[in-house]
């Protein structure tokens, strides 16, 4: 396993994401384990800060009118920096620093596009001077947001094994 997570941790994991408020117990009879160890496991993934069970609510039910993908280039020396402060704005949901033509990806929530308008012409730059340049994609529909593990441990999987038959066709 390339992972952090061993197979049972993996699929307590999964568990939890299909439904983050089942009983320890329901999870330990699904997995036919005991209940202690479903609940020393998530403590422990939780205190290595491997998981967190949260709500992921719809945007849209949420009252969020427009969202946004924003690619920011800032200046050498600048990106950790400006991802701290883009990292406290309550309206930024996801802050990545990144290879490439940007520096810096971010989402945005905001009520309107006179908002998001607001908040990357005039915002952005009076607090973030050492952005050289900002482009923003507004989204207009999500197609995929997965947050079930489930399917990504499955890929790994299936990565590994496919790896593992290359590998032994080589030495065969």
């Amino acid at each position: 396993m390339s992972s952090l997570l061993d197979e049972l941790d993996r699929r307590i994991v999964a568990a939890l994401a299909r439904d983050g408020r089942r009983s320890f117990r329901d999870i330990a009879r699904e997995l036919d384990i005991s209940e202690g160890t479903v609940r020393f496991r998530v403590t422990r993934l939780q205190e290595e800060g491997l998981i967190r069970v949260t709500a992921v609510g719809s945007p849209l039910a949420l009252g969020v009118n427009v969202y946004a993908m924003i690619l920011i280039r800032v200046k050498p020396g600048h990106v950790a920096e400006t991802g701290r402060i883009l990292s406290s704005y309550p309206n930024v949901r996801f802050v990545s620093a990144a290879f490439g033509s940007v520096d810096l990806f971010i989402q945005t929530l905001h009520r309107d596009t006179r908002d998001l308008h607001h908040f990357v012409s005039e915002e952005l730059p009076r607090r973030l001077p050492a952005i050289t340049s900002i482009e923003t994609c507004q989204l207009t529909e999500v197609l995929k947001s997965s947050w079930t593990w489930g399917e990504w441990f499955d890929y790994l999987d299936s990565k590994e094994e496919a790896d593992s038959s290359h590998t032994a066709d080589k030495v065969a």
